[in-house]
């Protein structure tokens, strides 16, 4: 297995796509990172209230014209006073949505509420300030996961990497110049499960390096340092659910023998999208059912945005998981590792009996 590891190894190393791979995270990671300065800016912010002012004056002049003209126009002016006030209460909404999930919610939140109520009464210190709030993360872990993993980027590229990689062995007509006993079968799908762990931890340092020096180069800063506890448990169970999600493409290739199944399952299930849907029609069904809704948390999906949402503090949540009321960190540990495991026992039971 390990001289297999080897080859596999070299061979990624020495060929184009993981480094192609590599600038795409690269440059998307420092893209996020430029959008968020950018939108968090005194002058995007200064810009955006503006605008909103604008709207409102604009409705306030219309259903003034409207009112002077008479009944005839009435519905015209009123409906243009409607839409001004529907993009303030828009505005106003979304910042408390921010709130939720952001530590500079309440800022964004306070802001848009007095732009609601009187745009021109805001100073530049007051957007400055905003700003500040708004470039502030609570730890490093939760910039992490708010940027890094909850958008559920890294399980897609992992699992993308691994299919594409496995399919290889078969578009080159590699594995068949491989001796094969069902022993060096076990060997042979050993070595790319261990190889999916390593692209895990590669991508995970790429993606975490760079965001964490973009957002420094970008200035902005956190309120707390994480234990070194906290971020081993927060890398460590990030590791595992992309590992889990890497491993499940791998076997669709191997079943398959097809990239391009590999590929649509990386961009299907690996992404979210699909355990979203589901996780969405459990919830649904937990009107009839409530068992069914107990079982969204522990869909890998789910488990990608509680690792995005909690980051900071897994070890410290409260119990979350309704079936066994454990805390999150032990959620995502057992739903992650019963995947991973079942993608280990098919490939190490059942597909090595298969010929290559």
């Amino acid at each position: 297995m390990f001289n297999l590891l080897k080859s596999d190894m070299y061979r990624l190393v020495h060929g184009k796509m993981l480094w192609v791979v590599t600038a795409i995270v690269v440059a998307a990671s420092v893209f996020v990172v430029a959008m968020m300065h950018a939108v968090s800016s005194p002058e995007f912010l200064s810009m955006t209230a503006s605008a909103v002012d604008m709207t409102v004056t604009a409705g306030d002049d219309e259903g003034a014209r409207g009112a002077a003209s008479g009944d005839e126009t009435e519905g015209p002016a009123a409906a243009s006073v409607a839409a001004a006030a529907e993009v303030v209460e828009d505005v106003a909404e979304n910042a408390a949505e921010a709130e939720k999930g952001a530590a500079s919610g309440s800022a964004s939140a306070e802001l848009w509420a007095s732009v609601a109520e009187d745009p021109q009464a805001l100073s530049e210190a007051d957007f400055e300030g905003v700003s500040r709030e708004m470039r502030t993360f609570t730890t490093p872990a939760d910039m992490l996961g708010d940027s890094v993993v909850s958008g559920g980027m890294l399980t897609l590229i992992v699992a993308l990497v691994a299919a594409l990689f496995c399919a290889q062995d078969f578009t080159t007509r590699f594995a068949r110049n491989l001796v094969m006993d069902r022993r060096g079968r076990m060997r042979y799908y050993g070595g790319k499960i261990v190889l999916v762990g390593v692209l895990a931890a590669f991508f995970l340092a790429v993606v975490s390096l760079t965001s964490v020096t973009s957002f420094a180069v970008a200035g902005f800063t956190y309120e707390a340092v994480n234990s070194l506890t906290d971020l081993l448990v927060f890398f460590g169970l990030t590791w595992l659910v992309i590992f889990a999600y890497g491993c499940s493409a791998a076997v669709i290739v191997w079943i398959s023998r097809s990239a391009g199944a590999g590929v649509a399952w990386a961009i299907v299930v690996c992404s979210g999208f699909l355990g979203a849907a589901v996780g969405q029609v459990l919830l649904s069904l937990a009107v009839v059912a409530p068992w069914l809704g107990a079982l969204e948390p522990w869909l890998l999906s789910s488990c990608v945005q509680d690792l995005g949402a909690f980051a900071g503090a897994l070890l410290g949540t409260p119990a979350a998981a309704p079936l066994t009321m454990v805390p999150v960190a032990v959620q995502v540990l057992i739903a992650g590792a019963v995947a991973a495991g079942l993608c280990g026992a098919l490939a190490l039971g059942v597909l090595r009996k298969r010929d290559l």
